[in-house]
């Protein structure tokens, strides 16, 4: 089946050229460093140190890469690579002193030869679902040492690979280990890979230098609607107008998980007439709604929110990660979807430290009784705050597997 992978790969290659092309044109890729795509650089090699080679395709899956940037960046040249334009932005403002950062090479043998001939990495880090198989299947057939980490895989691709396991299988025992981001994870990628696939925790819930320290309580009630999907506002949108005409003490920040969005959602407030202003324009917290239309901006705005609400969860995105918004001490409601943190949320809910609604129209009770109930959201935060004090990943563990792995091949 590889063989038949790597036939249509070759067969593709006048496609990715000119989709490339059309990116360019619309600002979707870099255009001095879109070459990197194809195996490229004008990177200057520095040869004092090893190079590690961490693959972490978008912001999501890079912000797990805080602990091992940290951790290696002293020892090792680190070369990051990650598939958009938004991810590179956001690794070279976050991580450019410590980082070495390349556009990961499109799924193509000779433009993948071209990469690894170049950069020659003593160990390989793949993050998270981003499964290219000429690029891993060349790593083994280089001997490349290479480890799976925050392994997942959602309920909807498990379905679709159960078709190709054998293929999963042969794609996937490159890996020297296999660590699943979830339990839930780990019981699925056991199912299709012969690898040995183990759970240190996950690795977006390191411990990291982050703290949040509460502005002074007002009659004020701040809601962040955080991490929204295509679609989910327009589900909640009557529920909103609701609540701000009935409170007029109550403000809202909405914080898209693509600021892309921001003017779609702009324009659905304001159909509904309401006070809508964008962040980077106003400036001003002390607005009706408040849109967040850029990246970098959810610390901040968790910080200053009482109740936050995490999308990704009234669609089929799988939820988005709470312990953020638990650290700064917010009382949190999510949909129903959250398969990507399944377990985290059971966790959360045994120990109520958030609120899960199964439908819509729960959405603005839930809200209505936090607000009129002082009580009911200061406990919930209370534990919420007291939950993301759990050690949620075994970091010495992973720390003495890659430094045994890297002595080895000394």
């Amino acid at each position: 089946m590889h063989n038949f992978y790597k036939l249509i790969s070759y067969l593709l290659i006048p496609i990715i050229y000119l989709n490339t092309y059309l990116r360019l044109i619309r600002k979707k890729e870099d255009a001095n460093r879109y070459k990197e795509r194809f195996g490229y650089t004008n990177f200057k090699k520095i040869l004092e140190k090893d190079f590690i080679w961490i693959h972490a395709s978008s912001v999501g899956e890079f912000k797990s890469c805080d602990f091992l940037i940290n951790n290696f960046h002293k020892n090792y040249n680190l070369l990051i690579t990650t598939t958009t334009k938004t991810a590179a932005d956001y690794a070279l403002k976050n991580y450019g002193k410590k980082i070495i950062h390349q556009y990961a090479p499109f799924d193509v043998v000779p433009w993948i030869n071209k990469f690894l001939d170049f950069w020659k990495p003593k160990l390989v880090v793949w993050i998270e679902s981003d499964i290219w198989p000429n690029t891993i299947i060349r790593l083994r057939e280089k001997n490349v040492p290479s480890i799976f980490l925050n392994a997942r895989i959602s309920p909807r691709s498990f379905k679709k690979w159960k078709f190709f396991s054998s293929y999963y299988k042969f794609i996937t025992k490159t890996f020297f280990a296999i660590y699943a981001q979830s339990k839930n994870d780990l019981e699925r990628i056991s199912k299709l890979t012969d690898v040995n696939v183990d759970y240190l925790g996950n690795l977006k819930l390191t411990k990291r230098n982050t703290s949040f320290t509460k502005l002074e309580k007002t009659k004020k009630i701040n809601i962040m609607i955080a991490s929204t999907h295509a679609n989910e506002e327009n589900l909640i949108i009557s529920s909103l107008e609701k609540i701000s005409k009935k409170y007029q003490l109550v403000n809202f920040v909405l914080a898209p998980r693509h600021p892309s969005r921001s003017k779609l959602i702009y324009k659905l407030l304001k159909d509904k007439k309401l006070n809508v202003e964008y962040y980077s324009r106003f400036k001003d917290l002390n607005c009706r709604f408040l849109i967040i239309d850029s990246f970098g901006k959810m610390e901040k705005f968790f910080n200053i929110s009482d109740i936050v609400f995490l999308g990704g969860s009234l669609s089929k995105k799988g939820g988005h990660n709470p312990i953020e918004a638990a650290i700064a001490n917010c009382a949190i409601i999510t949909g129903p979807n959250v398969f990507n943190w399944q377990n985290l949320y059971e966790d959360m809910l045994a120990k109520d430290a958030c609120i899960m609604i199964n439908e819509v129209k729960e959405f603005e009770i839930k809200i209505i009784n936090l607000i009129e109930k002082e009580e009911l959201i200061e406990n919930l935060k209370k534990n919420a705050l007291n939950f993301s004090n759990t050690v949620f990943f075994q970091e010495d563990k992973l720390l003495e597997l890659l430094n045994n792995r890297l002595e080895q091949n000394a």
